[in-house]
């Protein structure tokens, strides 16, 4: 027999905010202990175990609200199986939209949902992923260069006076920091003078003389 759809009637307390045990269920319909047992089996409901206590949460309860109202209107356990079967049954050609919630599933399961791929689709998706990557790549435009950035920063660091170390000095003129190692006290590079001042330190002059042969 199919259920009509369930209005709630007043006949029981608003649904409750935070998650009931079953004591709590025993007591809002009044029935025994092996009746409530009796009943989540014919609802679908099984709560959730944490520790020794298992709990019901809005969603759980809300059905089972119905089943109680139904079987007091006459309709019986196999009706509320029958019903609890049709809803959880493959939807067939139904179409659910990306982001619409899903009857009867919480909001919490929802955005689960909305996060998990299936074994079976992962490939396709991290084919996917990595076609478009590539697209972009090819796509992007290639970063100009800068030939004059290691002048620039080098006359920047003989005007501030900065003491470098080897990795910044082997940075800004793009060399191995093995290269930057090997140097001796003094070093003429780039119309630049670079002094060894310490264990991995360096200080810039500008090569004044280098300057005035080029003049």
């Amino acid at each position: 027999m199919p259920l009509p759809p369930y209005e709630p009637d007043g006949s029981l307390p608003p649904l409750p905010l935070e998650e009931v045990t079953a004591k709590d269920l025993i007591a809002r319909y009044g029935v025994s202990k092996q009746t409530l047992y009796t009943r989540l089996a014919a609802c679908g409901v099984s709560g959730t175990k944490r520790g020794k206590q298992v709990f019901f949460h809005s969603e759980e309860v809300f059905r089972l609200d119905a089943g109680h109202h139904f079987l007091s209107k006459g309709y019986g356990l196999k009706d509320l199986r029958e019903a609890c079967s049709a809803d959880s049954a493959p939807a067939g050609d139904e179409v659910m939209e990306v982001g619409s919630p899903a009857p009867g599933v919480p909001m919490q399961d929802q955005r689960q949902m909305e996060l998990t791929i299936a074994p079976q689709q992962a490939n396709v998706v991290m084919a996917l992923t990595t076609a478009v990557q590539q697209a972009l790549q090819a796509t992007a435009p290639i970063p100009l260069s800068d030939p004059l950035r290691p002048y620039r920063l080098m006359t920047e660091a003989a005007e501030k006076k900065y003491q470098l170390t080897s990795r910044s000095l082997a940075e800004i003129l793009e060399l191995n920091i093995s290269t930057v190692h090997s140097w001796g006290k003094v070093v003429s590079r780039n119309g630049f003078l670079i002094r060894r001042i310490g264990a991995g330190r360096w200080k810039v002059e500008v090569d004044e003389e280098e300057g005035e042969s080029v003049a």
